[in-house]
């Protein structure tokens, strides 16, 4: 493994943790994770691993080391004994790396860590704790049931799981330290009157496409998305998270900054299937 960057990965996974390891697989990199997620992670990524230049080792063969990254997933107590002689995180010379979804008030203890990143407004591929949406919940279960649906006027900055993957990724990659705190979120504001339409669209076609019961209405809803974008001067009030540090550190990492590429119409349908599945 000499020369080549090593990922230590522990926590709560999710499909968070799946979907990095999935964009880390497109590098040359070390990945190492707990040996509970071992198996799986190998059996979800087989092909990839198949033709990925990077490799993928179970935590009790490979131990933290200097030089080395550590991504921590969540709120799990990441001093597990399963790591055997790997036990404990505070190996000097090792990026502790922590990562969260956004809490609003409450405060995380991040003093045994190097950098803290925290996710805002994710629209997860899978509803697994804590990586799961309460509004996007609320909504699905409402469409399933056929409930009437009422939101508050609230907005957010959504952003796909793919699309946070991706930026996670790229810091850990980069030869520059983590930032200190790093807030990942969408760039534009969107009402919540907005995502409610798009999942109805996407849930209403999807229950016709599994039964084959098109409609006339089916077929002539509005290809393209009806959310518009609200502009960041227009969106004060809902206190964007600080995206600048974000933007900065991929520049530095690979000259791209932070430009989401995922649709949410895609990122929303991303998480319908992971319910429906």
């Amino acid at each position: 493994m000499e020369g080549v960057a090593c990922i230590h990965i522990r926590g709560q996974l999710g499909s968070l943790g799946n979907s990095i390891i999935q964009r880390l697989l497109r590098d040359e990199v070390s990945i190492i994770v707990q040996p509970g997620n071992f198996v799986e992670v190998n059996q979800k990524f087989s092909t990839e691993i198949e033709f990925s230049k990077s490799k993928i080792y179970s935590s009790q063969n490979v131990s933290i080391a200097p030089g080395h990254r550590l991504l921590l997933l969540g709120f799990e107590n990441y001093n597990s004994s399963e790591d055997d002689s790997n036990f404990g995180i505070g190996i000097d010379g090792a990026e502790i790396i922590l990562v969260t979804p956004s809490l609003g008030d409450i405060e995380i203890d991040t003093s045994e860590v190097d950098a803290h990143t925290i996710i805002h407004d994710m629209i997860p591929n899978d509803s697994a704790y804590p990586w799961n949406c309460q509004i996007l919940e609320d909504i699905f279960e409402d469409l399933v049931e056929g409930n009437n649906i009422t939101l508050n006027n609230g907005s957010g900055w959504w952003i796909s799981e793919l699309d946070v993957a991706d930026a996670i990724s790229r810091l850990v990659l980069s030869s520059s330290p983590m930032p200190e705190l790093v807030h990942i979120a969408g760039r534009r504001s969107w009402k919540n009157s907005q995502i409610l339409e798009e999942l109805q669209i996407l849930y209403s076609r999807t229950i016709a496409g599994q039964s084959g019961d098109f409609t006339t209405e089916h077929l002539t809803s509005p290809s393209v998305p009806k959310i518009e974008l609200v502009v960041v001067e227009d969106s004060v009030q809902d206190n964007r998270p600080e995206l600048k540090t974000l933007h900065e550190s991929l520049v530095l990492a690979d000259g791209e900054g932070w430009r989401p590429m995922t649709p949410i119409r895609t990122a929303l349908m991303h998480f319908l299937i992971g319910k429906m599945k």
